[in-house]
């Protein structure tokens, strides 16, 4: 079977499209031709496939264009297209499929309108109260409409979460059957060249510097536990456009000496940062299925995040890690507080989280379900 993937990012660079193409293919290579096609300028592609490069360094009309072109070329004898953005890449290979009849299976993991408005300030209300009354203006107005466009489009949608698929098949109008959960699956454990251990009271957290992403609480919560454990740390690895209000904030609560932000880092030294810290934390507003959650199981460091949906399919209160109130930045300190002081809680924490893995996000268990999905839209007839 001749399979094309198409992804908005690619390594180097680091986020969920790219680290995710990467592991995906090093997975299926081997029973499938694989043709990537990705905004990149990267030449160097993964074992036992091919990599169709194009350049991010144009206007986007140009770059839409060539990425059209690219999936035109490399789909001709392909049996079908597997893209993991609706807009970037999504929009041209909607359109692909439409001129060729080859059908796709779209991986939507987040929705572009609602990040846009949210990161620049356009909206404060959480992805469900948005999709159903969006805020923003004709940008994000037409941004929603391109994907919901693709979306419809697709043969089959596939999300990490069950919330998401729900919330994305009512917003735009998607037939039930065609929006399918596929948990994502864990990063397998890196094998680290040197001794690692535990640094007492080092909190740790990876993330986008975005606004959902809600470091700016996991600072605050740094200030409140240094009153009882003055040599508390955060580190905080990521790059993006919060970082120079985070730098303020920094500044302004006197953490200079407690809080490091490191910028963008590798996937090993991501790694050794969790290996080196006490406890994991997540704070965002909105999560399709925390991918940065199963690393921390992995790796087996006791995890803080908030309740909400997609990252309570991952985090059982009390059972893989502690959720708390989004927004509430006591009850985030109170919370860190509790695994420092409890050791106990911190083993059944890793030792359930190290379960779910195996049970619940496995790689094994998702390539298995995504080949139904291969086999299930290629035994369809194309409408």
């Amino acid at each position: 079977m001749k399979i094309v993937i198409a992804t908005p990012i690619y390594p180097p660079e680091i986020g969920g499209p790219a680290t995710y193409t990467k592991e995906l293919c090093r997975h299926i290579s081997k029973n499938y031709d694989i043709t990537v096609v990705a905004y990149t300028d990267s030449y160097e592609a993964f074992p036992n496939t091919k990599l169709i490069s194009v350049s991010k360094h144009r206007s986007l009309p140009v770059r839409l264009i060539k990425y059209f072109l690219a999936v035109w070329k490399v789909s001709r004898n392909a049996d079908l297209i597997y893209v993991q953005n609706a807009m970037a890449a999504g929009l041209p290979v909607a359109l692909v499929s439409i001129l060729r009849g080859i059908p796709f299976i779209l991986k939507f993991v987040g929705d572009e309108a609602w990040e846009r408005a949210t990161q620049h300030h356009l909206t404060e209300k959480r992805l469900e109260e948005f999709l159903k009354n969006p805020d923003g203006g004709f940008k994000i107005k037409m941004m929603m409409a391109v994907q919901g466009f693709v979306l419809r489009k697709a043969k089959l949608v596939t999300t990490p979460s069950v919330y998401l698929g729900e919330d994305i098949g009512t917003a735009y109008n998607i037939d039930p059957k065609r929006v399918i959960t596929n948990y994502n699956a864990a990063e397998e454990s890196e094998v680290l060249p040197f001794k690692t251990k535990r640094k007492i009271h080092q909190i740790v957290t990876t993330a986008r510097l975005v606004a959902w992403k809600g470091i700016d609480g996991i600072i605050r919560a740094t200030s409140i536990l240094k009153t009882k454990f003055p040599e508390v740390k955060l580190v905080v690895a990521g790059d993006g456009p919060e970082t120079e209000n985070l730098k303020k904030l920094i500044k302004e609560l006197n953490l200079s000496e407690s809080v490091t932000l490191l910028g963008k880092i590798s996937r090993a030294e991501t790694w050794q940062l969790r290996k080196n810290s006490e406890v994991y934390v997540l704070n965002s507003t909105y999560e399709g299925l925390p991918h940065t959650v199963l690393t921390s199981f992995a790796a087996e460091i006791p995890t803080v995040a908030t309740d909400i949906s997609g990252t309570n399919e991952a985090i059982y209160h009390e059972k893989t890690g502690l959720l708390v109130k989004p927004g509430d930045t006591e009850g985030l300190a109170l919370a860190i507080q509790r695994l420092f002081e409890d050791k106990e809680l911190c083993g059944e924490l890793v030792q359930n989280g190290t379960k779910l893995l195996e049970e619940k996000f496995s790689w094994k268990k998702h390539v298995e379900i995504l080949n139904g999905f291969f086999q299930s839209v290629l035994s369809k007839p194309s409408n």
